[in-house]
């Protein structure tokens, strides 16, 4: 019985944690989203973006790029 009691806490803090969160704006989410975890401001206060996330944009890009390149010209 303390199992199912301990369970149904841990739901009502999630689904309060939930509503109140509700009204976020998506921009924001993205905004932290791409954001470095570990210093996402710089020292004058501009975004600092994820360098996972330029890697694997930088990796999307080549391989669209080599994708069009045989793709579209003849060897």
């Amino acid at each position: 019985m303390k199992d199912k009691a301990q369970i149904s806490a841990v739901v009502a803090r999630l689904r309060s944690f939930h509503a109140a969160n509700r009204q976020e704006r998506f921009g924001d989410a993205l905004l932290r989203w791409i954001e470095d975890p570990l210093k996402p401001k710089t020292d004058k206060g501009s975004l600092r973006i994820n360098p996972i996330v330029i890697l694997l944009t930088i990796i999307a890009l080549l391989a669209g790029g080599t994708f069009l390149f045989l793709s579209f010209v003849q060897l």
